[in-house]
């Protein structure tokens, strides 16, 4: 039970650090369409900043559903990388089907990874609603703007 309970810790601060890649990866990304000028409210210019959020976090996901995936292969958990993934993405989304079932041994780390799970999209979540703010903020500045320069005339 200890050996499953540090394995699984080091993949989950493992896939911290996949999930704080994607965020910085994020954060770079609307830092240049900020300095570009890019980021001006629209319908288009917002859906596009949420379609590139969703694809990168979900993108990070995949991965560290992976990461779950090939530490059950390593460990012999399963024969093929497709039933691991599988099985590693029901944990993970706390799904929890029971169709796969890992051995008696190793089934603590079907727990953690649906823990790891929790946690990663609840960050995922965090970093969907930073970029909902700021979409909000930016529009209420304008608004203030348009305001003051209505008044003023």
């Amino acid at each position: 039970m200890f050996a499953n309970l540090v394995i699984g810790t080091v993949l989950m601060v493992l896939n911290l650090g996949i999930q704080v890649f994607a965020v910085s990866v994020l954060v770079g990304y609307f830092s240049r369409r900020l300095e570009t000028g890019d980021l001006k409210p629209s319908l288009k210019s917002d859906s596009k900043s949420l379609s590139v959020v969703m694809a990168v976090l979900m993108l990070g996901h995949f991965f560290m559903f992976a990461t779950w995936a090939m530490l059950f292969l390593y460990l012999g958990e399963f024969e093929d990388f497709a039933t691991a993934f599988y099985h590693s993405t029901v944990n993970f989304t706390s799904l929890g089907y029971g169709d796969i079932v890992m051995s008696e041994e190793r089934r603590l780390l079907g727990a953690l990874e649906a823990a790891n799970g929790v946690l990663m999209f609840g960050l995922s979540a965090g970093a969907i609603l930073s970029v909902m703010n700021g979409m909000f903020n930016r529009r209420k500045a304008i608004t203030e703007i348009k305001d003051k320069i209505h008044k003023s005339t």
